[in-house]
């Protein structure tokens, strides 16, 4: 029996791949799966991160998402189109980093000086070298 999430991100895939190179706005995609915006675009994360690596033999890897400039899910048709979805991505990511340096500030300023506990310096020590990589 198959996992019911990953069929979800299996009908993005179908999804997108039958609307072609236009792709589909979000309520659009939300309709074509029978689901509500947060499914949709949880299955859209799980179809992005299966479509990367695909584990079908011949199977090339896609780069599936949202494209800020046409406002619409795609699974990208160029080089520039993967970027606009990768850059979009990013910039979550950059903002949920600046959130938690935030709190982390927050916290030294509320108590003081009180040793992270070791996961989380990990983490942020992690995030904030992968951020300086991506400039």
């Amino acid at each position: 029996m198959s996992d019911p999430k990953v069929e979800l991100a299996r009908q993005v895939f179908k999804a997108l791949w039958e609307a072609g190179p236009q792709g589909l706005d979000r309520d659009a995609l939300a309709h074509a799966l029978g689901v509500g915006d947060r499914e949709m675009r949880e299955a859209v994360e799980l179809c992005a991160k299966l479509s990367a690596r695909p584990s079908v033999a011949g199977a090339k890897p896609e780069v599936v998402g949202f494209d800020p400039m046409t406002r619409r899910y795609h699974i990208a048709n160029s080089p520039e189109q993967a970027d606009r979805i990768m850059a979009y991505a990013l910039s979550y990511i950059r903002s949920s980093l600046e959130r938690v340096l935030a709190y982390r500030e927050a916290r030294t300023l509320r108590w003081g000086e009180i040793e992270l506990p070791q996961t989380i310096q990990q983490a942020l020590f992690e995030a904030e070298q992968k951020m300086r990589r991506w400039g």
